[in-house]
């Protein structure tokens, strides 16, 4: 394919990738045949090895609406995909020693510590808690709808969010945390502002975005990225299907007021060609640095966003709690990241481990080392380090609507992928 606006199936260079040509057109092939059966409006994905884009899949309508088609540079609203970007960030300030990952979130914000008090002590919890999920926060809090209708900015959030009580001792628990994840991006926000620990009613979260900006999406050469996409991108984002919010002035991915707050647990745009760069930094033959969209001679120079040691430590398990028990925070839960209970949830830094969890939306043929993040708006990266292979999948279609819980089809197309691994 050419560098812009392309469409349909491409994989004239899944040889040079290592990846059998055929087998990786049935992986793109299924994502077709759910178009055609009228199960996603559009997909877009491309999957890559060793630093080599392999394959590359444009399919279906960006906007029915508009009869707008999907190509190559069509942006998709990632969700959920976006806590690894904030995740990155923090580890960035580690890597600086500007904080550490077992520092009390309290002695950074000690705004934390305003909160109900419960049988849980709110000292324990920590950065590394909140990145792996298990903090005892919960997926959001009860005035989270009524915030968004208010057209609230983001510091709002903020001081809703880390006022929650906690629902268990920190790390007893997995319980996918909206609220922690925000609470990381504040401490980014308030380290770049030089105000760690102050004593402060104003949170900094806007000082997040640029430095996403800056030590992330700018050095990888994401242009067609952003936390806060402009208006100028309006014609080429993808239009979300079946939010349950159809039409509202605070839609999910859709209104002008979503896409306006840079929300660092699921407001980042993306497409897959710069969205892959990411994806493949943390494999341990990238290790943090980027290997993808340079030409060869020039790799040998190619940015590196974090170290090797950081990129190892966050797909490394941090934490493997079991579930929370479906009674605590029982109606303050992300529905779109429910799975099937389990013993062990095992979570590296940001990103999700496979680990024994079954089923898994990564398939049965990704090995246990395979770390992933699905976003609520139908999206799923996933990159595999026994077999060197980054996976990227966007569709417009919300998690929460069924498409791949009636049949698991995100596990259907990555058993495809790896089958097509030589």
């Amino acid at each position: 394919m050419g560098e812009s606006g392309n469409r349909g199936i491409d994989v004239a260079r899944a040889s040079e990738a290592s990846l059998d040509p055929e087998g990786l057109r049935r992986a793109f092939g299924l994502l077709e045949s759910w178009i055609d059966e009228g199960v996603l409006p559009g997909a877009a994905a491309l999957v890559a090895r060793g630093g080599r884009i392999a394959g590359e899949a444009y399919l279906g309508v960006a906007n029915r609406a508009k009869e707008q088609p999907v190509t190559s540079d069509t942006i998709w609203s990632l969700a959920s995909v976006t806590k690894p970007f904030t995740a990155t960030a923090v580890m960035i300030l580690v890597e600086r020693g500007v904080i550490s990952l077992d520092d009390p979130l309290y002695r950074l914000v000690p705004a934390f510590l305003r909160a109900p008090t419960t049988a849980f002590d709110r000292r324990l919890v920590t950065v590394r808690h909140l990145l792996a999920h298990c903090s005892g926060l919960p997926g959001f809090s009860p005035d989270n709808t009524a915030l968004r209708q208010e057209h609230r900015p983001l510091e709002d959030f903020v001081r809703s969010f880390g006022s929650q009580p906690l629902f268990f001792t920190p790390g007893a628990f997995h319980l996918y945390s909206n609220p922690g994840i925000l609470m990381a991006a504040e401490v980014v926000g308030r380290a770049v502002a030089g105000a760690l620990g102050v004593e402060t009613d104003e949170p900094l979260v806007g000082r997040y975005h640029p430095f996403v900006d800056e030590e992330i999406l700018a050095p990888l050469g994401m242009t067609l990225s952003a936390l806060r996409p402009p208006a100028a991108w309006d014609n080429r984002i993808a239009w979300v299907e079946r939010t349950g919010q159809e039409g509202l002035d605070w839609e999910g991915a859709n209104s002008t007021y979503y896409r306006s707050l840079g929300i660092p647990w699921g407001g980042m745009f993306s497409r897959p060609r710069d969205l892959v760069r990411f994806v493949d930094l943390f494999l341990p033959r990238a290790g943090g640095r980027q290997r993808i969209g340079l030409d060869p001679e020039s790799a040998i120079d190619a940015p590196r966003i974090v170290s090797p040691a950081t990129a190892h430590e966050m797909i490394s398990i941090q934490h493997a709690p079991p579930d929370a028990p479906a009674h605590l925070a029982s109606d303050l839960r992300d529905a779109a990241a429910r799975t099937p209970p389990s013993a062990a949830v095992e979570w590296g830094i940001g990103w999700e481990v496979k680990g024994t969890k079954r089923p898994h939306p990564s398939g049965e043929l990704t090995s246990s080392a395979t770390y992933i993040h699905r976003g609520a708006t139908g999206t799923m990266v996933w990159a595999d380090p026994r077999v060197d292979v980054a996976c990227v999948l966007l569709t417009n279609r919300t998690l929460v609507s069924g498409w791949t819980t009636e049949r698991p089809r995100q596990a259907m197309f990555s058993n495809a992928v790896m089958a097509a691994v030589r």
